[in-house]
């Protein structure tokens, strides 16, 4: 029997401008997963989306499922180490090097789960070796849509990596808050509770593709949010970003964003009894 062991779980929020219906987001994750398109990931990495089920289910619409892929995807033209010698390889260390250019090695396999109904996508960020951050799956993301927007097959996709559940809260009660800048992207104004509905349809009436607000205190004072403005913020921290600076308790200057501390939420995983995917599921539904 294997061991229970614990996966960590992160979140996006996958946002299409309008049309964005959920067959639509089924549709998006469809086209994209059919191009093979392999991103680069930092200097030494590339990653795809590598599989993805359900699409021509009847529960399509409820929950796609599938795997995000990292690999090392080297540039054989840099130079080469020989750990024998301890010293640059030489050419005719080189000649003896044959991998054919399509095998690339250390791949890893990322499970995740996508909602088409409140369009989040939840992945497992990490699992014993194989990892994969929030950021760096948005960063997969952005480079699979982005083509499929500018050749016009579907309208942009605002990816916002899902903070954690108290990050909003760390920024908002430092001590001494000076600078609250709010970035909202609302292209969903269809979607959410009724005050993330109500911001997003305010936004999309004006033809407002971004709303950013910027709070700055009167000299040695603390910056001190309303209602309305911390509503605001948190509809941003999952549809944009807030960044903030100031001085904590102790004095110390702090420069805060809710893009610096990503959800990452750990479950316990027992292979015995339900798949990474049943797991995962699992997750989703507690997250919201």
């Amino acid at each position: 029997m294997e061991r229970t062991r614990t996966i960590t779980v992160s979140c996006l929020n996958l946002a299409m401008h309008s049309p964005h219906s959920r067959r639509r987001y089924v549709e998006l994750l469809s086209t994209a997963f059919a191009a093979k398109r392999m991103v680069r990931l930092g200097s030494v990495h590339g990653g795809m989306i590598g599989s993805l089920y359900g699409t021509a289910s009847a529960s399509a619409e409820k929950e796609l499922t599938g795997e995000l892929y990292r690999f090392l995807k080297l540039d054989p033209d840099e130079p080469w180490f020989n750990a024998q010698t301890k010293e640059a390889a030489s050419p005719d260390d080189l000649e003896a090097l044959s991998i054919p250019s399509h095998l690339l090695p250390h791949l890893q396999r990322v499970p995740f789960l996508f909602k088409p109904a409140t369009h989040r996508l939840y992945l497992v960020s990490k699992d014993r070796k194989d990892n994969m951050s929030p950021s760096t799956a948005k960063q997969l993301l952005d480079g699979v849509f982005q083509p499929l927007a500018l050749e016009g097959l579907f309208p942009p996709v605002e990816i916002t990596v899902e903070p954690a559940k108290d990050a909003l809260d760390e920024i908002l009660s430092l001590t001494s808050l000076e600078h609250l800048v709010i970035e909202l992207v609302p292209p969903n104004p269809d979607d959410g509770d009724d005050i993330e509905k109500s911001w997003k349809d305010r936004l999309k009436k004006q033809n407002v593709r971004k709303q950013t607000v910027q709070l700055d205190s009167e000299r040695n004072q603390t910056i001190k949010p309303d209602a309305e403005t911390v509503a605001l913020a948190r509809v941003a921290a999952s549809n944009g970003k807030v960044t903030a600076s100031g001085h904590d308790a102790a004095g110390v200057k702090q420069d805060m964003s809710t893009e610096d501390k990503p959800l990452r939420e750990r479950f316990q995983h027992d292979p015995n009894v339900e798949t990474l995917f049943d797991t995962l599921r699992r997750a989703a539904d507690m997250l919201g």
